[in-house]
């Protein structure tokens, strides 16, 4: 067998300085000096007769073509690398080593907080770190290899990412106590269709709740459209519209003190999925299948079913 023209070292310190986009920032994620980094990819790029990045002085680097390609191939490798290691640490009953988790943001409330707690506990030996986002940014973060999962809605998912339901989710209706219909525990959308709705403009969301009134036929009367989920409940407490909602907090009231009512939907509407994602191509590691099995397992009485009772 020839030799092989690398490291996992330097694939890993080439991998830092194309996520970091300059020597300096992956010295620093890399607890190495620049001067080391620079000789490594220099090493790299002379045993493969490619040219990986163009530097420029004071602008950081750019990937050529080669580098752009290569790097798919490094991750998967060092991907493969790390699985290995993991899987075999597994079997002594513990993980080990780095693990960054995204969480969509409006997810971000009602799953961090239980891994950070408990998956953590489970796991001393894994540093945890968490990133909550929208889905876009978190798509690119995952194909940037700067997450290793993602937990967001499974809605128009990236082919480039592969996902892992873990529950689902059945959207539900938010009105004003003092709303003509606060005495009823279900309602169609369309007794609400003609009232001024509040959307939540924050991706998948927003995507979601259309898709519904879509299936319906229904075209709602749009009165606010706001990026904050809590600023859609406090809306809805001051009787200023109603909306669809994906969530559950474990309260009624809203942050300025408003009471809440939840009503089911009545129509025939589809459960929103909820899923951890990775890299399309990765290997899924010991240390995603167990966040997915955490994940799955989360006691009933959060917002999400568990995924074994997806149709």
């Amino acid at each position: 067998m020839a030799p092989v023209p690398f490291t996992l070292r330097q694939l890993e310190y080439f991998d830092a300085i194309a996520t970091e986009g300059s020597l300096s920032a992956a010295s620093h994620r890399s607890h190495v000096s620049a001067s080391a980094l620079a000789l490594a990819v220099d090493e790299l790029e002379r045993n493969l007769q490619l040219q990986l990045f163009i530097r420029r002085k004071g602008r950081g680097v750019t990937l050529t073509s080669a580098g752009l390609r290569l790097l798919s191939v490094a991750r998967r490798v060092l991907a493969e690398a790390e699985s290995l290691a993991g899987d075999a640490v597994s079997t002594k009953g513990s993980l080990t080593g780095s693990f960054g988790i995204g969480c969509f943001s409006t997810l971000g409330p009602f799953f961090l907080p239980a891994v950070l707690e408990n998956f953590s506990t489970m796991h001393p030996g894994l540093d945890l770190s968490v990133h909550e986002s929208s889905a876009p940014e978190l798509t690119d973060l995952l194909l940037h290899g700067r997450l290793e999962a993602a937990l967001m809605y499974e809605v128009d998912v990236s082919p480039q990412l592969t996902s892992a339901p873990v529950g689902h989710i059945r959207p539900h209706i938010i009105i004003s106590a003092d709303h003509r219909l606060a005495a009823a525990r279900r309602v169609s959308l369309s007794e609400l269709i003609e009232e001024p709705l509040i959307v939540l403009d924050v991706q998948p969301t927003k995507q979601n709740t259309n898709h519904l009134f879509d299936r319906l036929h229904l075209s709602p009367t749009v009165a606010h459209t706001v990026g904050s989920y809590e600023l859609a409940r406090c809306l809805v407490g001051r009787g200023l519209g109603w909306a669809v909602m994906f969530q559950r907090p474990r309260t009624t009231r809203s942050y300025d003190g408003r009471e809440l009512v939840e009503l089911e939907i009545a129509d025939d509407v589809p459960d929103t999925t909820v899923c951890l994602t990775r890299t399309t191509g990765s290997p899924r590691t010991a240390k995603f299948d167990a966040l997915v099995d955490y994940l799955v397992q989360l006691p009933r009485g959060t917002e999400v079913d568990s995924a074994s009772d997806l149709p």
